[in-house]
C-alpha cells in the first residue's frame, strides 16, 4: 500500500518547494545551453559576414586561359534580320 501525504494547511509553498527547486535547476541549465548555442551562431555569423565582405569587394578576375569572344553584337545581328 503506497502512503500520501495531504498538506491541510492550505500552504502550497510547503510542498511545492522542492518541485520549483528542481525546475529552476533545470532552466538554469537550459538557458546556459541556448547561450552556448547563441554565442557559437553569433561567432559563425561574423564569420561568415567577413567572408561575404572579402568576396563581395575583390575584383572580379577571369580564370586562367580564358579569353572572352565578341558576342554582344549577336543580338543586334538577329535584329537585322527580322
Amino acid at each position: 500500500m503506497t502512503e500520501y501525504t495531504m498538506y491541510l494547511d492550505g500552504n502550497p509553498d510547503r510542498h511545492n518547494k522542492g518541485w520549483t527547486e528542481k525546475e529552476v535547476k533545470e532552466l538554469t541549465s537550459m538557458v546556459r545551453k541556448l547561450e552556448y548555442d547563441n554565442a557559437e551562431l553569433v561567432r559563425s555569423n561574423d564569420e561568415l559576414r567577413e567572408r561575404c565582405k572579402t568576396l563581395a569587394s575583390r575584383t572580379p578576375q577571369w580564370p586562367k586561359g580564358y579569353r572572352p569572344r565578341g558576342r554582344w553584337n549577336q543580338g543586334k545581328k538577329n535584329e537585322r534580320r527580322n
